[in-house]
């Protein structure tokens, strides 16, 4: 068996002012918590912080339940994401986020999935506290 490691990238829109971070492959653990720690070593000083997750690409949830639940305390936890604007662009037929986002939500911290990437960038962008 042939394990496909997560892939991310992550980059600055200059002309937007908002970091995307791109994840496809297979989703684990260790490899969205390394996408997150390097995303916020290289951004978190950026205020505001508009971060936009899209996770269309991912092919392969391979994380507990647990280990959901784990992610989004860690990323509820972060002061730089809890100060962040959040947007998630989710694959429809393959949600690697919802259990994250709800126990981030739990632990405080609001993401919010989208259906396209103009509707995330144009409420990343606005001054609207939630999407419309």
């Amino acid at each position: 068996m042939r394990v496909v490691a997560v892939s991310f990238q992550i980059r600055y829109d200059n002309q937007n002012r908002v970091v995307f971070l791109l994840l496809y492959g297979e989703a684990t653990y260790e490899n969205r918590l390394q996408a997150a720690r390097q995303l916020v070593a290289k951004y978190g000083h950026l205020k505001p912080l508009r971060i936009l997750a899209d996770v269309r690409k991912v092919v392969k949830l391979s994380m507990t339940l647990e280990e959901q639940q784990r992610y989004g305390r860690f990323v509820a936890s972060v002061p730089e994401l809890r100060a962040a604007r959040i947007a998630i662009l989710n694959n429809p037929s393959l949600n690697t986020t919802a259990v994250m986002r709800n126990q981030a939500r739990q632990d405080g911290l609001e993401f919010f999935s989208f259906l396209t990437e103009a509707e995330a960038l144009q409420w990343l962008t606005s001054t609207a506290e939630v999407p419309s």
